[in-house]
């Protein structure tokens, strides 16, 4: 997902067009929070999603409108974090093609286990085009 609306907020983790994380101006006003939904830990860098009886007390329709809604933000999320992590990377390997840092991403996420959007190397791409580093 591409968030292109220029009138959105940026949040203070900002890193380039499209590449954002959703923000608190995001919430609808009568939002509540959901506090037993989400489960991480810390330790392990692990995370869940538990529906509640009550969340899943509501209309299906209700459950797939939210759920679209919430796997938005958390796409968001994922790209941010894997554009902050190829940066990362890059930085240690600057010397080395786009084309080589791209596989060597791909190659130390799958062995960390890390799961990518799909989108990734468009997402670096522009990015890149972005912050002027070369392609």
């Amino acid at each position: 997902m591409f968030v292109t609306d220029e009138t959105q907020e940026r949040s203070p983790y900002w890193l380039s067009p499209g590449i954002d994380v959703p923000t608190r101006e995001e919430i609808l006003p009568g939002m509540r929070s959901a506090r037993d939904l989400f489960h991480i830990c810390d330790e392990h860098a692990e995370g869940a999603f538990v529906p509640t009886a009550a969340f899943m007390g509501n209309s299906p329709t209700w459950r797939l409108d939210v759920l679209g809604d919430i796997l938005l933000d958390i796409q968001r999320a994922q790209q941010h974090a894997a554009v902050e992590l190829f940066r990362e990377l890059s930085r240690k390997n600057s010397e080395v093609g786009l084309e080589r840092q791209l596989q060597g991403f791909r190659k130390a996420c799958e062995q960390l286990g890390l799961v990518l959007p799909e989108n990734v190397e468009a997402l670096i791409v522009l990015d890149r085009q972005f912050t002027g580093e070369h392609c």
